[in-house]
């Protein structure tokens, strides 16, 4: 029988094996409009104090947990609460597996392979899977999901560098209060104006196109796409609980 192993320290895991598999860092995301929560990557314009993160657009209190509920199961759960009203474009618990020793993913009834295409293949969907070159089977489900009625359940699969990243994700869902248009690169980042990017939105040939284009296209597309952005009031939470099954 197939161990699995994990490293797990303050609510995070570190790294894990399950035969050939290894996997990690696993961790959580948030944003808004020029902040970026992260407990795997560097944060941008976001300063931690405790629980407490200060975002450029206010205070969010983030609690998170990892555990192993059984031998070959592990748990994730995400709650963030706003202290202030605040606009976010998204919740996320993220997953990292290497590529080495998996076949393909599968979601929504699609077989995907890995061809460093850096596509997010977003649907909304509560479950993905990992199919390993030995047989193993790993399931992420998403168990729970509550978006304070304005964010709505969606999971991604990734291929990227040598990596699979897996995404339980909380979008904004319509209507939204804000829309933000941008195209980015390594140099600088240019927003369209609230009013242009509202009024392109109301288009629905144009929002259909613009919404996410960059992630939907992949790594050879210009980084230009619509963000939505929904209000959490204060006091309001988001919150989400993801398994990971290996067999």
């Amino acid at each position: 029988m197939t161990k699995l192993t994990t490293t797990i320290t303050h609510n995070k895991l570190i790294s894990g094996q399950y035969g050939d598999i290894a996997f990690g860092p696993w961790g959580l995301e948030c944003s808004d409009q020029h902040s970026f929560v992260t407990l795997t990557d560097q944060p941008r314009n976001a300063k931690q104090v405790g629980d407490i993160w200060h975002l450029f657009g206010g205070r969010i209190r983030i609690a998170h947990e990892t555990r192993r509920p059984t031998p070959n199961t592990i748990g994730l759960k995400l709650c963030i609460q706003a202290l202030d009203n605040i606009l976010l474009q998204d919740a996320v618990i993220r997953l990292i597996f290497d590529t080495t020793a998996i076949k393909h993913g599968r979601i929504a009834d699609k077989t995907v392979h890995h061809t460093n295409s850096d596509k997010y293949r977003l649907h909304p969907t509560n479950k993905v899977t990992l199919i390993g070159q030995d047989g193993a089977t790993i399931s992420v489900s998403l168990d729970h999901a509550d978006g304070a009625g304005r964010f709505d359940p969606h999971m991604y699969l990734r291929d990227r560098d040598d990596h699979w990243i897996i995404h339980a994700r909380l979008l904004p869902s319509d209507p939204v209060d804000r829309v933000w248009l941008r195209w980015a690169n390594r140099f600088f980042t240019l927003s369209a104006p609230d009013w242009f990017s509202t009024f392109l939105w109301r288009m629905a040939p144009l929002k259909k196109l613009l919404w996410r284009l960059r992630e939907r296209m992949g790594r050879h597309c210009p980084e230009i796409q619509a963000v939505p952005l929904n209000r959490l009031g204060a006091g309001q939470s988001l919150s989400m609980e993801v398994t990971c099954h290996f067999q």
